[in-house]
Parts: C-alpha cells; sequence; structure tokens
C-alpha cells in the first residue's frame, strides 16, 4: 500500500492549485483502469467509485463498498460512504452520499471536474441539481502533471510491475511451443500475475503462419504449428495499482527476413525518440521524428498513439496522439513509447515499452532484450 506520507504530498500539491485557481472541491471518477479516483484516495471500490476532495478535511470516497460488503470503512484521510448499488438510487449513483458531505462545508462556488471523460453523467446531473449556481470547470489540466510526475515511493512499485513484465515474458517464451494456442500461453502468464497481486490484466495473444501478419489481437485459439509467428501484448497492473508493458515476438524457428526488417525499424527509432526528449517538449514533437522516420523508411505513419505517460493509469496524459495534446513531457513522468512499423505481411514493434524520464537521462525499466525470440 501506498504510505501515508505520499498521500500527504499529493493532498497538499492538489489543494495548492484548487486554492490558487478558486475551487471549493474536486471530483473524480475511475478512469483508465483507475484514474484520480484512486490517487486520491489509495482505494479502490465496485459500482463507479467517487472521490471529492475539499480544501480541507477527509477526501470524501464514495462506492459499493470494497470488494464484498457494502459496509462503509474510513481510511487515513479518507471518509467512505457507501450503500448498494441498486437500479433504484437517484440516478444510479453514490453521487448523493457525496452531496450530502459537500454540504457540511457550505455551497460551493466553483466545482472542478478531473477527467470528465470518465465521468458518468449520473454524477453531473445530481451535482448540477445540487448546486446549480455553482461554476463548474474541468480542472484536468492543473491536477494532471501533479499525477504524472512519479515520487520515489512510485517509482518502487513502478518498478516492481515493470520486472514482473519481464517475467511474464519470459513464462510466454518459456511456455510457447507447438500443438498449443495463443490463449494456452495468454491463461500462463495471467496466472502469475494473479498469483503475484495483480489486480487487473490486459492481454491478448495471436499466431499466423511465417508469410502472414502476426497480431496480438489474434487469432488466440488457432493451434500453433513449427515455423508459426506469435505475438502478445500484456499490459498488467501490480498490487498497488501502476501499470507497466510489453509486446513481445516470437517464432517457432527462423525470423522471416520480412517481419525482422520491421522490427529492426521499430526498435531503432523508439531509441531515437528516448534521446530527443527533452523537459517542456510537446508531444507533437515527437511524432513528427517517428513520423519522418517511418515516411522515410516506407512506412505509414502514427494515426492512433505512439506513446503516453503511465501509471495508476495504464494510458494517462500526456498522451502522444495526432489528435492533439497541451501538456508537455517533464522529467518525473514514466513513458511508454510504442512505435509499430506495419508493411503489408508484417507488424514491427519493440518488446519493452516503459521508460523513466529524469534528469539524469531516461531509463529503460524493462530489461527484457529487444529482439524477436526464437523458439525451438
Amino acid at each position: 500500500m501506498i504510505s501515508n506520507a505520499e498521500m500527504d504530498r499529493r493532498w497538499a500539491a492538489v489543494r495548492t492549485v484548487m486554492a490558487r485557481e478558486g475551487f471549493d472541491w474536486l471530483i473524480a471518477t475511475s478512469g483508465n483502469a483507475f484514474g484520480f479516483s484512486r490517487w486520491l484516495t489509495n482505494r479502490t471500490g465496485l459500482a463507479g467509485p467517487i472521490a471529492a476532495i475539499g480544501l480541507e478535511g477527509d477526501v470524501i470516497f464514495a462506492s459499493h463498498g470494497d470488494a464484498v460488503h457494502h459496509q462503509p470503512f474510513d481510511s487515513y484521510g479518507v471518509h467512505h460512504v457507501a450503500m448498494c448499488g441498486q437500479l433504484a438510487l437517484m440516478a444510479n449513483t453514490q453521487m448523493p452520499l457525496v452531496v450530502q458531505e459537500m454540504r457540511k462545508t457550505g455551497t460551493p462556488r466553483k466545482i472542478g471536474l478531473l477527467a470528465p471523460g470518465f465521468l458518468p453523467i449520473a454524477v453531473d446531473l445530481v451535482l448540477r441539481e445540487a448546486f446549480p449556481d455553482a461554476i463548474y470547470s474541468d480542472a484536468s489540466d492543473l491536477i494532471a502533471p501533479i499525477k504524472a510526475i512519479k515520487s520515489a515511493e512510485e517509482m518502487i512499485a513502478i518498478r516492481k510491475i515493470a520486472a514482473m513484465h519481464d517475467e511474464g515474458v519470459e513464462i510466454a517464451r518459456r511456455t510457447l511451443r507447438a500443438g498449443i494456442t495463443a490463449r494456452d500461453v495468454v491463461e500462463e502468464v495471467r496466472e502469475f500475475f494473479t498469483r503475484n497481486g495483480s489486480p487487473i490484466q490486459t492481454m491478448m495473444g495471436g499466431s499466423a503462419l511465417r508469410d502472414q501478419i502476426c497480431r496480438y489481437s489474434g487469432p488466440i485459439n488457432r493451434t500453433i504449428e513449427s515455423g508459426d509467428l506469435f505475438a502478445m501484448l500484456i499490459e498488467c497492473a501490480g498490487e498497488d495499482g501502476y501499470y507497466s508493458e510489453a509486446m513481445p515476438t516470437m517464432c517457432l524457428g527462423d525470423v522471416p527476413a520480412h517481419l525482422q526488417t520491421p522490427f529492426d525499424h521499430a526498435c531503432e527509432i523508439q531509441e531515437h525518440l528516448t534521446h530527443c526528449v527533452r523537459p517542456g517538449m510537446l508531444p507533437s514533437e515527437l511524432l513528427a521524428i517517428n513520423d519522418a522516420f517511418m515516411t522515410k523508411h516506407g512506412y505509414p505513419v502514427e494515426t492512433r498513439l505512439l506513446g503516453h505517460s503511465q501509471g495508476l493509469d495504464l494510458v494517462e496524459r500526456p498522451g502522444f496522439s495526432p489528435a492533439g495534446e497541451t501538456m508537455t513531457i517533464e522529467h518525473g513522468m514514466v513513458i511508454s513509447i510504442h512505435p509499430t512499423a506495419h508493411t503489408q505481411v508484417a507488424w514491427g514493434f519493440p518488446n519493452n515499452l516503459s521508460f523513466h524520464f529524469t534528469a539524469n537521462g531516461i531509463e529503460r525499466l524493462l530489461k527484457t532484450p529487444q529482439e524477436i525470440f526464437v523458439v525451438a
């Protein structure tokens, strides 16, 4: 569990911004997957957990309860309100319970919403009915930079889950063989993570003939044969909620040249991008460097997500997206960089993706070699 001192650090930083910007309350829900609500409370819960932080006092945490019961229990700096989630509840949300607590400090004049894209409309409806005269504002741009800079304590948890991803890749390599399916490999790796306390695992696996594109998105139930290709996506949270990720590629036999070349190019541009990162940089600058490299070598430019910050959310801001991002990259962030080199017959992507960006340089958190693994 995260320490009380770490929680005090977060609350102090957030409340400094709140006071400066005139916010009486900030409201957050879960995100991708834990979001601001866990970051503000060090808690998880069922049925759409909600966190509300005021300028002083305990943070309010509303949920169905813990993983089993609906009885509330307080924790350090957090007051828990809970009820059994039912459709008969007003707007099907615990937000009325939060509103009751907010009213104890007076009528708020300004309320900030954190990551409103994850905020259920029911929460918004209850808030605006309860406090119709309040000013509502998206406060994400103010708080996301605080959340993205990882403390020394957070880095302990992140290094632990990164090491588990290294072990997960090795388990996949040892498990893979002819006569089984990608699902068999995925479930073997999943068992390792769950046995070691991982609460959430996002995993995919797929196989293909050696002259076809091998996608980690499947097919997962195809029987693997000698000479085939295998790809896997491993994105898991550790027991403290922090994420890492890996995307290993393997061959049951020699690596075909049409796969090795895009793989090498993807690893090359990833390494180059790590040397280009600097504090205050917009992700669009990295995208431009990546797209120029891909165009030069005959690959499509990035149209989805080149990378992102990472922590209690698998994907947190800043996002390296062509759609745009105003938040800059800064020292102390953990960032994932995952370029992909696409051809008509192969997808090439690096094995390990997570980095810690510090004043002393950028550190690759996973130790898995950047190679296509050959399995006999």
